[in-house]
């Protein structure tokens, strides 16, 4: 028996696995997950056949989930939360939950869900849903830090890795998006469109509310810049809009507002990682050293958090990268240099990783994104200084 139990809590993982183990009637394999992103991944490359699902954290991204994972042939969902009143038991089960744990977990209970889903299994195998995507949230609590320039940049490196079609760029900025004008797109449907049509979104119509970047490729959610609070967005509208992206596009990026919510918070339990972007100046540290505290309080550990150092010069009396790691006490994934044609790039609607292909910042921003595909890239060579000074001349020229 294939069993994957998905909860943001380690105790109630290890109360259920432990349980899993107790039980004597048959061979169990388990696996965990402590997102719901990766619960859905997970489940998918396991073929789980009985899942455990733990709505205590967010009852909205826990329900899309749900739907998501009952909708295989004889796969048994579990739910269970540390308040399970009657209405979220029976939304549950109208979703498509089989079984209800109710905590604190018995052993006894565990066994008879096992039973269960042991009885549910047929000759035929499990019809697994569509591959979904992996997705990849750019965050900062703080502003001006430079997060929605690499959001961007990420998903045209992304872009290039995978292909035309295959990545998305949601700007989920609702106080004060600014996707739409730093690609110089000008679109006719938005964020809000998908928002008044979640219920019914699917595949084809969200990329019927996109943009496509025509000279990357990337398919574009944007945000209204002149109406930005014109719409009230809700968790379990924005993870819809996600979950759907995810099963489109092979990568989607977020880029998202500077607050550390309950709304980013169920953006990010449906992300593959989140990219914690600061740079190396006081505010900016403390800044991020307050966003890890929480969210390793909320259980997001090192393999889902890559911190990167944007912007950074090496003048004397800057912070070094050693001294921003020491600080965090989190080390630097990325180290994107400054660089002045970032500015002029931003200033003329264009993505520097495209206007300026030549210089270290593009270099280093490749970097990121083969880590966050998981793909090799060649390690940078040292340029000579005749070298260096051509490269230079070039991008001057712009040729």
């Amino acid at each position: 028996m294939r069993i994957l139990i998905i909860s943001a809590h380690q105790a109630f993982r290890q109360q259920v696995q432990a349980a899993c183990l107790r039980f004597g009637n048959a061979a169990v394999s388990l696996r965990t997950a402590e997102t719901m992103g990766q619960g859905i991944e997970l489940a998918l490359q396991f073929e789980a056949q009985l899942v455990f699902l733990d709505l205590t954290r967010n009852h909205e991204a826990g329900m899309l989930t749900l739907e998501q994972l009952a909708n295989v042939r004889n796969r048994l969902v579990a739910v269970s939360a540390d308040k399970m009143g009657t209405d979220l038991m029976a939304r549950a089960i109208r979703t498509g939950a089989g079984e209800v744990l109710l905590q604190p977990v018995m052993d006894e209970e565990v066994f008879a869900i096992i039973e269960k889903a042991m009885h549910m299994q047929s000759e035929q195998a499990i019809i697994q849903p569509a591959r979904t995507g992996k997705s990849v949230m750019c965050f900062s609590s703080k502003g001006g830090v430079g997060k929605t320039s690499l959001s961007c940049n990420i998903a045209i490196g992304l872009a290039k890795l995978y292909g035309e079609a295959s990545v998305a760029l949601i700007d989920a900025n609702i106080q004060a998006p600014n996707v739409a004008p730093m690609l110089d797109l000008r679109p006719q449907r938005w964020l809000k469109d998908a928002v008044a049509e979640y219920k019914r979104l699917d595949n084809q119509l969200l990329s019927d509310f996109m943009t496509l970047h025509e000279q990357s490729g990337v398919h574009v959610l944007a945000h209204n810049t002149n109406d930005p609070l014109g719409v009230d967005y809700t968790e379990d509208q924005l993870t819809k809009i996600l979950l759907v992206s995810k099963g489109a596009f092979k990568w989607t990026v977020v880029d998202t507002f500077p607050l550390l919510s309950s709304l980013n918070l169920s953006l990010m339990d449906l992300c593959d990682e989140i990219v914690l972007v600061t740079e190396a100046v006081v505010p900016s540290l403390r800044s991020a050293k307050h966003n890890l505290d929480i969210l390793q309080q909320a259980g997001y550990g090192e393999k889902r958090i890559r911190v990167v150092l944007n912007r950074y010069t090496d003048f004397q009396g800057n912070i070094t990268p050693d001294l921003c790691a020491e600080a965090l006490a989190w080390p630097i994934d990325s180290i994107i240099p400054y660089d002045v044609h970032a500015t002029i790039a931003t200033n003329t609607g264009r993505a520097y990783s495209q206007m300026y292909p030549d210089r270290r910042i593009t270099a280093a921003v490749n970097q990121l994104v083969a880590k966050i595909a998981g793909s090799e890239m060649e390690p940078e060579v040292s340029e000579t200084v005749f070298e260096r000074y051509a490269r230079q001349f070039k991008n001057w020229m712009d040729i």
